[in-house]
């Protein structure tokens, strides 16, 4: 029945309560920035897009490194998803974590994300901006091409038009 209501909500585009906690275990790493996770309790997989962080597009350089990035740091583990939004294709919108560790921010510390401002609170978000920064000063990942294309712009150019993973 809890799971009936979760997907009204989702199904009727109404946003989740900003903060709500779920725990369960990463079951597949779509991209570096998208990951599918099956909730303690269910056997439903749902799927999550990581707060503040765009990853390569497919195609695009580093987009590999940038997924297996993730699935390194999550894939098989026990993952809390810190809630923040739901999108336009249903997806949970969430801060990831594996015991203490951040992963949106390690992804961004790692160069294989860019902070991705346009949907992320700026004010609040400063770790993430700062773990961007130190990557780009030290030329980690993406930032060891000076002319690295932000994953927006590069969706925008190849008219790359995100789908409900």
């Amino acid at each position: 029945m809890k799971r009936f209501f979760s997907w009204l909500l989702i199904w009727f585009g109404l946003s989740t309560a900003h903060g709500e906690l779920m725990e369960g275990k990463c079951a597949y790493v779509q991209d570096g920035d998208s990951l599918k996770f099956i909730p303690d309790g269910e056997t439903e997989e749902v799927r999550v897009r990581l707060y503040g962080i765009d990853a390569p597009e497919k195609g695009q350089e580093f987009s590999g490194q940038s997924r297996e990035q993730l699935r390194k740091l999550t894939l098989k583990k026990n993952i809390r998803v810190e809630v923040q939004d739901t999108d336009r294709y249903g997806r949970y919108i969430g801060k990831v974590y594996v015991g203490s560790t951040y992963v949106n921010q390690e992804m961004l510390r790692a160069g294989l994300a860019w902070y991705y401002g346009h949907h992320a609170d700026s004010k609040k978000d400063a770790d993430l901006q700062k773990a961007q920064q130190s990557a780009r000063k030290a030329s980690r990942g993406l930032w060891s091409n000076p002319n690295a294309v932000n994953p927006r712009q590069f969706r925008e150019k190849h008219g790359t038009i995100h789908s409900p993973r």
